[in-house]
C-alpha cells in the first residue's frame, strides 16, 4: 500500500490539503482559547507583585488642540472611567506632513498648522506579566492603541509609544 496514492491522498483515505486545513483550524482555534481564556490578561509573574509603571501615550494628528487641555497631575482614565494613572510630563508638537515644494520641485516635510502630535507620559500602578501590565484592569503593552481621556481631554487614537517598569 501506497503513503500517498495518486490522487494525493494519505493512505488512500484523506487529501492532503484537507489535513493542512484542518490541523491549522485545530492551531488557530487553540491560539485563540489561549489568548481569550478567562484570566489569560491577567496571569503574573509574581502574583500580588504591584510595581510603578511609567508610560508614553502617544495621540497622533490632533485638530484643534491647546495645551490648557492636558496638566501635569491630571488623572488618566480608560474611556469606562476606571483611572489608569496621572499625568507626569506632556510634550506637543505640530504633525509633520509632507507636501510638494513647486520651487525645487520635490516633496519636503514640514510642521502642520492645524494638527499636532501629543505625547502624554503617565505613571501609574500595575503587575508586570509576561505579555505586558496589567494597570487597573487593562493589559498594557508597548504599541497598543486604546482610547483614554482626562477630565478635560479625551482621545480615540492613543497608543503607547513607550513602557518603563520600575527596578527592571
Amino acid at each position: 500500500m501506497q503513503i500517498i496514492d495518486n490522487k494525493y491522498r494519505l493512505f488512500g483515505v484523506i487529501n492532503l490539503i484537507d489535513l493542512a486545513v484542518v490541523l491549522a483550524l485545530l492551531a488557530g482555534g487553540y491560539a485563540v482559547y489561549k489568548v481569550l481564556s478567562p484570566g489569560a490578561a491577567g496571569k503574573t509573574a509574581k502574583s500580588g507583585t504591584t510595581k510603578t509603571v511609567e508610560y508614553v501615550l502617544y495621540a497622533p494628528s490632533l485638530r484643534n488642540f491647546s495645551s490648557s487641555q492636558l496638566k501635569v497631575g491630571d488623572p488618566v482614565y480608560k474611556v469606562s472611567g476606571t483611572t489608569i494613572g496621572k499625568i507626569t510630563a506632556v510634550k506637543a508638537k505640530p504633525t509633520t506632513i509632507d507636501i510638494f515644494d513647486v520651487t525645487s520641485n520635490s516633496m519636503r516635510a514640514t510642521g502642520s498648522a492645524v494638527a499636532t502630535d501629543v505625547y502624554v507620559t503617565v505613571v501609574g500602578q500595575g503587575q508586570p506579566t509576561p505579555t505586558g501590565v496589567v494597570v487597573a484592569d487593562l493589559l498594557l503593552h508597548a504599541g497598543q492603541t486604546f482610547p483614554f481621556m482626562t477630565p478635560t481631554f479625551q482621545s480615540d487614537v492613543g497608543s503607547i509609544a513607550d513602557m518603563k517598569i520600575a527596578g527592571e
